[in-house]
């Protein structure tokens, strides 16, 4: 056997591998709301499909409560639901368009959280990306936090995209070092 020899057969294993590995990661799921985190997401989600090879679910869930609200005050709900529709396949997805990967929108109605995991678990996602809005804890505990809902009742990974670090703020120290001084 000659050294030319294994690394012809070294090579081919390493293309399989990849192969293999994009055939594993083909739908990955994204909760789109229009915010800052969500965009940020959404751009992960857009260079994890390019690399893998994915296709990507971008979803927008209206709250019913919210939608009830709007009726009760006599507000058309179904203009709203198509002013969400065209920002969903529009701006909030454009970067998916972008970076020239398969991609689809569903609009849904119903608890962010519960529906998210609902499409991931119905397209056999193999993860669910979300964007952290990165407001406090305790704005978490009065809200519910959907991040927090999906995160702990998900049996998809779930991939947190942390907002983007905040102008002059000193980046923190690991947990359990103390910070250069």
């Amino acid at each position: 056997c000659r050294i030319s020899d294994l690394s012809g057969r070294a090579r081919v294993r390493v293309r399989r591998r990849i192969v293999l590995w994009r055939l594993i990661v083909d739908t990955i799921v994204v909760g789109l709301d229009g915010s800052k985190g969500a965009e940020r997401a959404v751009l992960w989600a857009a260079k994890q499909a390019q690399v893998t090879g994915a296709r990507v679910i971008a979803v927008h869930a209206v709250p019913r409560s919210e939608l009830w609200m709007f009726d009760a005050a006599q507000i058309d709900t179904d203009k709203l639901l198509v002013e969400l529709r065209g920002q969903l396949e529009g701006a909030w997805v454009a970067s998916l368009g972008k970076a020239g990967v398969e991609y689809t929108t569903r609009l849904v109605r119903g608890d962010p959280a519960t529906e998210l995991l609902r499409v991931a678990k119905r397209a056999h996602a193999v993860m669910l990306v979300v964007g952290s809005k990165g407001h406090s804890a305790m704005a978490d505990l009065v809200v519910g936090g959907t991040v927090h809902k999906v995160i702990n009742r998900s049996d998809t990974p779930v991939v947190l995209v942390p907002p983007p670090a905040k102008k002059g703020a000193a980046p923190r120290a690991a947990a359990g070092r103390r910070s250069a001084r």
